[in-house]
């Protein structure tokens, strides 16, 4: 009892004494400054008022007008600033969309030479028609006015289709006699040349060829080529016509054969081989399949049996199933019939290799590091079969010591069994786009000209893909190299595009849109077209 009174006369005394100091010291609170009015001007949504305001911020002062700001509107002075008297406060409204509008796409006029007309002759071989194309913007609006308009995103619809007009010109050029018959494109039309240059003639007149497939038979009799598909679904690449090359004004006849990208003869000369892409947006524009069919026609009659007016049709059949997950499978892969017909030879980004068409066994031959080319395009290596079918001599892609596999600048010319068992280089750093061919054999002499190799040199080897190339000649085992072609003094060849004659002898070959007979033996050429278009010979016959 005694201590809980002395625990209250305790607080007692020590609440006095409290008082006592703060009585002695004095101590008072300082008052809160007093905020002064100030007169502010705002402008927002096509108003502007003058108000008083003791606001301390522009936010303070939006706020207390109820005045709300969206994400993409312009405050100025900024939101953050003190408000001050006298001062304007703009608000802009910001209004981001996005619009599509569909233009117009206008046709373009492609005159060609043709030396099928008479000098100065004028022929419209196509119509041009106008495409479509759809663009979409970014538009960024201020209080309801456009003040920017972005281009974001650019397709066709649909594809203008060029008016092509053909004019008449004089070649000047000698007939040159050719053995069998030579195939070409020029002005996106086939012509075809038999017995003697001077009898060259188109045998399309579309102008649409788009130049992936022209396959000539093996008799010469017929050629298959690809036009574009302008009027199919959007996913079709292209499709497969067939024409005679020895009827006089013979009509092309579709295949129904859509999305090739290869096309190689058998042996039969009445069936072929293909593979197929479909059609994508963006680079490159389309998604290879990296199959294999086999297509076998009827109602192909022989040369000088046909009127040109009976239906050809073609039945297809699966050889090797679709691989688009392949490495980079969506560029393709390029392929190589054996002259037997029974295996084909393919090239990958990372190496060679040889399937047999009947057991479906498939042997790697060689194997590289991928090229990093660093665009939207891959490298394929080329093949080229020995007419005994034993041998295949392709480009390859090598090493270079310090350098990265995928790096590397350098390409040879590779030559190799079909077991696998031998690999041989014959052409150091030839180039990228070497592109050797092997020659068929020349019957008429035993063991003349058989199985000598065609191929492309760079004259700049570390840059391959961009530099020309000069055209050498060599034997089977590499020896007896010789540059054949062009003379000195001519541009190299951006790329060897040529053609052996059927019995090995000679070469057509183009170079600056001309097309060129050479004979490797002596170095002799002759021009055969002087209209500057032509392009990819075959010959065949």
């Amino acid at each position: 009892m005694k201590a809980r009174h002395a625990v209250k006369l305790f607080s007692l005394l020590l609440g006095v004494l409290l008082a006592a100091l703060l009585s002695a010291c004095d101590i008072s609170m300082p008052a809160l400054p007093t905020l002064k009015s100030k007169h502010v001007t705002v402008s927002a949504d096509s108003y502007r008022m003058t108000v008083s305001t003791r606001a301390a911020t522009v936010r303070d002062l939006l706020e207390e007008l109820r005045i709300t700001v969206g994400p993409q509107d312009r405050v100025e002075p900024d939101l953050w600033q003190e408000t001050a008297d006298g001062a304007s406060v703009v608000v802009t409204r910001v209004e981001v969309r996005e619009e599509i509008e569909t233009h117009v796409v206008a046709f373009q006029q492609r005159v060609i030479k043709s030396e099928a007309l008479a000098p100065g002759t004028r022929k419209m071989l196509q119509l041009g028609a106008t495409g479509q194309e759809e663009v979409v913007y970014r538009i960024v609006s201020e209080d309801g006015v456009e003040s920017r308009r972005e281009e974001l995103l650019r397709r066709i619809l649909e594809p203008p289709i060029d008016e092509i007009i053909a004019v008449g010109m004089e070649s000047g050029l000698p007939s040159v006699p050719i053995s069998g018959t030579i195939a070409y494109l020029s002005g996106g039309n086939a012509w075809v040349m038999r017995d003697a240059s001077g009898s060259r003639r188109p045998v399309t007149s579309s102008g649409d060829l788009d130049g992936r497939v022209l396959a000539l038979s093996p008799d010469g009799n017929w050629l298959i080529c690809s036009r574009v598909e302008a009027n199919g679904a959007p996913d079709v690449l292209n499709s497969l016509w067939i024409v005679g090359t020895t009827v006089l004004n013979e009509e092309p006849r579709p295949l129904d054969i859509f999305g090739a990208v290869y096309v190689e003869w058998m042996p039969d000369a009445q069936s072929f081989v293909y593979s197929t892409a479909e059609r994508i947006g963006g680079a490159p524009g389309w998604k290879a399949h990296n199959d294999l069919w086999l297509a076998e026609l009827s109602d192909l009659k022989p040369a000088g049996q046909h009127t040109g007016a009976e239906f050809v049709t073609a039945s297809t059949s699966p050889l090797l199933p679709a691989a688009p997950d392949e490495l980079y499978g969506w560029w393709g892969t390029n392929f190589s019939l054996a002259p037997d017909g029974r295996s084909v030879a393919y090239g990958r980004p990372d190496g060679v290799g040889v399937v047999d068409l009947e057991t479906k066994k498939d042997t790697r031959l060689l194997s590289f590091a991928v090229f990093h080319t660093y665009g939207d395009w891959v490298w394929l290596p080329e093949m080229s079969w020995s007419s005994d079918g034993q041998f295949i001599v392709c480009s390859s892609h090598g090493a270079l010591a310090g350098q990265s596999p995928e790096d590397s600048p350098v390409f040879d010319v590779l030559v190799m069994d079909r077991a696998g068992k031998l690999q041989v280089v014959l052409a150091p750093e030839a180039g990228m786009w070497a592109a050797p061919a092997w020659s068929p054999p020349d019957r008429r002499v035993l063991g003349r000209h058989e199985n000598r190799i065609a191929y492309g040199v760079a004259r700049l080897p570390r840059d391959s893909q961009n530099s020309r190339y000069d055209l050498y000649i060599m034997d089977r085992d590499g020896s007896n190299r010789v540059q054949v072609f062009p003379p000195d003094g001519w541009e190299g060849l951006v790329a060897p595009d040529r053609a052996w004659s059927p019995d090995g002898r000679l070469l057509a070959l183009s170079h600056e849109g001309n097309l060129y007979l050479l004979d490797p033996e002596t170095g002799e050429w002759s021009q055969l077209t002087s209209d500057g278009s032509s392009v990819q010979p075959r010959w065949a016959g």
